[in-house]
């Protein structure tokens, strides 16, 4: 996108939110400018939706967003020049919204997508490494005891064996703490030397306690690491409440530290191990009673959530799943919905006579196939209301499809074309089918039931 447009589309953005003294906060991920707004009654959606450029605007966990699709940096960049807000500030958020601005799920939702969103970028980085790195084994490029394919591969363990590293500073900032002493918590949460003193014959003992541990350690913890930077954040307020300035820079580091380990080691890693555990038990068990049935409903309801932002619920319980089992049946079954949408907005492409309905439905289907669904959802398929419905029922279909397969996840990263190989192993066939059902599925159904007078629109 020129420079101009995407600076006429951030001036009449910046005016239907209310102006740039309404925002407080100001975000984006691959496809949406996300805002908090000081009041969101100044904010006009329905006006931000029509602006030309802007695919739609909602609000949802206690964000008002516009979806603006792939070009989304270049309209951000003119928002931070024209607002002087700077996109580091997006995960301060005072912890008063908390208790006065969002309610249960919203709290929940905003949250969880706080902490995860700035990570997105080398999860994906690291799944489509892993992906890659499957396919060049499958057909002989590379050798896996060979040097290059474990210089590379260790990018990805890189990510995924130190996730907690990550999520520890992105909470440090979403609780307000200090990130570097967060970080140092998380490294000692994931020492190889802890780790292998705990799971040894005579195991590990603090001030006199026996220390446990997941068998496959805390490197793909997520509830842990969070609820101990929060504890730490708790220390920290009181030190800086209570210990003179003089002696505060020594004293607060050593006592977050000091306090906030061993509570990690001996209360939070612990019971919210195994509280992740028992959630990633509990799916485990449903998917056991009939794979069928749990593709069906998650694959039919992910796209539904995506919408209310609910689906980052579920989210870390795929990750839970590839930590305990190495396996993550999550993806398969949810997966063929990224193309059962872009399929949908194939069929409005055929169909539809209008130019501008087809440019972007094409452009959103691309983009769609390639796991970047919202410019489907939003600019083509809710907006014409039967493509969607159509997306819903396949992706119930190819989940159903993919859970009969028992197909899984070997590895972390979106399900778009690029990602084949992280499902290679069982039920892989089945996965693919699932995805081409889903998207030819989708497609034909929305191409049968548009209906062309929304081309007058």
């Amino acid at each position: 996108m020129d420079k101009a447009k995407a600076s006429a589309i951030a001036e009449e953005i910046i005016e239907k939110i209310g102006g740039k003294e309404n925002i407080t906060v100001l975000t984006h991920c691959a496809t949406r400018l996300r805002f908090k707004l000081a009041d969101y009654d100044k904010a006009d959606k329905e006006a931000a939706g029509k602006i030309k450029g802007v695919v739609t605007a909602l609000v949802n966990g206690g964000q008002f967003q516009v979806v603006i699709g792939n070009e989304v940096t270049d309209v951000f960049r003119e928002v931070q020049a024209q607002t002087g807000i700077s996109g580091k500030a997006e995960d301060v958020i005072e912890k008063d919204d908390l208790k006065v601005k969002n309610k249960g799920m919203d709290v929940v939702i905003d949250l969880v997508t706080s902490i995860f969103t700035p990570i997105l970028p080398a999860l994906i980085g690291a799944g489509m490494i892993r992906a890659l790195l499957m396919l060049a084994t499958q057909f002989h490029i590379l050798d896996a005891s060979g040097g290059t394919y474990i210089v590379i591969n260790e990018i990805y363990n890189a990510v995924f064996s130190f996730l907690p590293v990550y999520l520890a500073y992105c909470a440090a900032k979403r609780f307000k703490c200090n990130e570097m002493i967060a970080v140092a918590v998380a490294l000692a949460m994931v020492s190889s030397t802890i780790q292998t003193g705990i799971q040894g014959e005579e195991g590990l003992r603090l001030f006199g306690i026996h220390l446990s541990m997941p068998a496959q350690g805390y490197g793909s913890g997520i509830i842990p690491i969070i609820v101990t930077i929060w504890f730490m954040s708790l220390i920290e307020g009181l030190c800086k409440r209570y210990i003179h300035p003089v002696a505060r820079n020594i004293l607060t580091p050593l006592i977050d530290l000091i306090l906030t380990v061993p509570a990690m080691f001996l209360v939070f890693g612990p019971i919210f191990s195994g509280l992740q555990s028992a959630i990633g038990n509990g799916y485990n068990a449903l998917y056991s009673l009939s794979p069928v049935l749990c593709g069906i409903i998650l694959g039919g309801l992910w796209q539904v959530l995506v919408v209310f932002g609910l689906h980052w619920g579920i989210v870390p319980l795929g990750q839970v799943n590839l930590a305990m089992f190495g396996r993550n049946t999550i993806n398969a079954v949810t997966g063929p919905s990224n193309w059962t949408q872009a399929g949908a907005a194939m069929g409005v492409f055929l169909k539809s006579r209008n130019p501008d309905i087809r440019q972007t439905a094409l452009s959103a289907s691309v983009t769609g196939i390639f796991s970047i669904t919202e410019p489907s959802i939003y600019g083509v398929n809710l907006k014409y209301k039967t493509p969607f419905y159509v997306a819903v029922a396949f992706g119930a279909i190819a989940g159903g499809i993919a859970g009969a397969g028992n197909a899984a996840a070997l590895a972390g990263g979106p399900v778009g074309i690029l990602s084949f190989p992280l499902f290679m192993g069982e039920g892989f066939v089945h996965f693919v089918i699932a995805m081409f059902v889903g998207f030819i599925g989708s497609a034909v159904g929305s191409y049968l039931l548009y209906d062309r007078k929304n081309d007058a629109e």
